[in-house]
């Protein structure tokens, strides 16, 4: 039978990126509650200290520290600091993300890189900095990376982000693969959320505004149903915790709807047919096409 996500992480060392709020903070406040000890690790230090101290409070054990994931001289010495102390890590998960707004060619040089930088390099700097030590260490382990349905299926005016989950989808199959090719005892996990309240959309709005009204409306749209209809992060947290326990490599928010975008997906690709019509996604947000689209 296999372990519930309460025997799996009752002990050990986990490592949530991007961990001060959100789908993260779900994450690390839930393996706080199982067990193990939680680095919270986020780029805002204050903001991953007082969640860990949280986590503490709760009768958890848990440490705040501050990081750039897109900075690797900042994850390398993470890593070497908590195998230095710790001498293993026993759950890594990649969850540091941004978002971005407006139309692709629109999108200002220096956002797109920062988004990549983030979300794509972010995720393979903790792999070049944490797999080689998870081998070393020779124990099981697993990495769960945070893809999305955005990396499952394209939508209009996000173009950043759905350019670079797709990467991480991509990235997290070949590692997969790659830690099969040595036979290394970790697993490894595609994390796909579908909405968890999060502030992911009131922060791109904030740090890369755009002036595209209908990127502006679709953002709005998806902040107000993020609010209204969204998970709540720790509900959100011990699904997908229940799926990375039992050994699943496709790891689901919402079952149904995250089920939903792979089935579509399957099916452009099997008939070959190209992307779908943004006229029904603008629709159901009550987001009017602009004048003369077709």
């Amino acid at each position: 039978m296999a372990a519930t996500a309460k025997e799996r992480f009752a002990v050990g060392t986990a490592v949530v990126t991007g961990a001060a709020a959100g789908i993260g903070k779900g994450l690390a406040q839930r393996l706080g509650e199982y067990g193990m000890f939680v680095v919270v690790a986020d780029i805002d230090t204050g903001r991953a200290t007082e969640v860990a101290a949280k986590i503490v409070e709760s009768g958890g054990r848990a440490e705040g520290f501050g990081v750039d994931v897109a900075d690797p001289d900042q994850v390398e010495t993470l890593a070497a600091t908590l195998f230095e102390r710790y001498g293993s890590v026993e759950l890594l998960i990649n969850n540091a993300g941004v978002e971005s707004a407006g139309l692709l060619w629109e999108i200002d040089p220096q956002r797109w890189q920062r988004v990549m930088q983030i979300n794509v390099d972010g995720v393979f700097y903790c792999l070049k900095s944490f797999v080689p030590r998870m081998i070393d260490a020779g124990a099981p382990a697993c990495i769960a990376n945070l893809s999305s349905v955005g990396g499952i299926n394209t939508v209009a005016v996000q173009s950043p982000y759905i350019v670079s989950k797709f990467a991480v989808q991509a990235m997290t199959e070949c590692l997969h693969q790659d830690l099969s090719v040595v036979g290394a005892p970790i697993q490894v996990s595609a994390v796909v959320p579908h909405s968890i309240r999060s502030e992911i959309f009131l922060t791109a709005q904030r740090e890369a505004p755009t002036t595209n009204p209908t990127a502006n409306a679709v953002f709005a749209a998806m902040q107000r149903d993020n609010v209204e209809k969204g998970l709540d992060p720790l509900d959100a947290a011990a699904h997908m915790l229940e799926q990375i326990a039992r050994g699943d490599f496709w790891v689901f928010s919402d079952d149904e709807m995250c089920t939903a975008a792979v089935t579509r997906r399957g099916r452009q690709l099997v008939g070959q047919d190209p992307p779908s019509s943004p006229r029904d996604m603008l629709a159901r947000m009550g987001v009017p096409l602009p004048e003369g689209s077709s």
